[in-house]
């Protein structure tokens, strides 16, 4: 009799074992099944998106590539061998830019359209117009300035202010506006402690 009880009781426990076995072994399936699904329709999705994405700048980057380049080559001049080439102009040809350009015609607007953007345009003018021209940035004690400039083959380097096309003067150690005549502005030290020209 102790035998048999003892049997069953062996049994039923064994019995247990197995079921509770089976319901881990089936929970972890449906958990494991979910998450590795998961796991890899994310990483999936990620690659995708990566190598779609990769492509796609490729490819963006050689359309834009070659109709620029397109663009270039077709509107050289004959002889040229399509090189776009700038040159320095006289003093005069700097003049006549300047009249003609109409970047100054513009508004000042603080954090919309300031003196970066001024040197920008005058500068950008006229290197579409083969003309060599650099930006030039004047560094204050807490602040900066922008302005252009234009090597000339007759009268040497010349500083513009191109919010009013007029010829200015950089001095280290001086106020921008003093030495150039103009109203200094809310009080900011216009002291030059130096520049940088960018061609």
């Amino acid at each position: 009799m102790y035998d048999k009880n003892r049997s069953l009781a062996i049994s039923i426990i064994v019995i247990m074992i197995v079921l509770l076995c089976s319901g881990i072994g089936f929970l972890s399936y449906s958990t494991g099944k979910d998450t590795g699904y998961q796991q890899g329709y994310t990483t999936g999705q990620d690659y995708s998106y990566d190598q779609g994405y990769d492509k796609g700048k490729e490819d963006g980057y050689k359309v834009g590539y070659d109709a620029g380049f397109e663009a270039a080559y077709s509107t050289q001049p004959a002889g040229t061998n399509n090189v776009y080439t700038m040159r320095d102009p006289t003093y005069q040809e700097m003049k006549d830019f300047l009249k003609k350009d109409t970047a100054d015609s513009k508004l000042y607007i603080e954090d919309a359209h300031t003196c970066t953007d001024f040197a920008a345009e005058v500068n950008n003018n006229a290197e579409t117009k083969g003309i060599r021209c650099a930006v030039v940035y004047i560094m204050y004690p807490k602040a900066g300035h922008s302005i252009v400039a234009f090597d000339t083959t007759d009268k040497g380097l010349i500083f513009i202010e191109p919010q009013f096309d007029k010829e200015v003067i950089i001095t280290i150690s001086k106020s921008y506006s003093k030495i150039n005549g103009y109203e200094q502005q809310q009080q900011i030290d216009d002291t030059i402690e130096r520049y940088q020209i960018i061609w």
